[in-house]
């Protein structure tokens, strides 16, 4: 199963972090999300079925520009 952490440089206080976690909970194919608040990033374990720029991207739609920083 794959995991991805992005970097979201707006991800400055408790609400982004919580719009965040909604948006990647609100996705398809993903298992487990956690946001890390002060390193500005969250972890995503997802399927195979949904690339880690789709997730990039449905962030970015939310307002949360995110780059990939880690696929594994």
């Amino acid at each position: 199963m794959p995991e991805t952490t992005f970097h979201i440089p707006s991800l400055t206080d408790q609400d982004a972090a919580d719009a965040v976690m909604f948006v990647l909970h609100d996705l398809p194919c993903i298992h487990q999300a956690d946001v890390n608040l002060p390193e500005r990033s969250a972890w995503v374990s997802h399927s195979g079925m949904i690339a880690a720029e789709d997730i990039a991207t449905a962030l970015a739609d939310a307002g949360f520009d995110a780059q990939v920083r880690q696929t594994g």
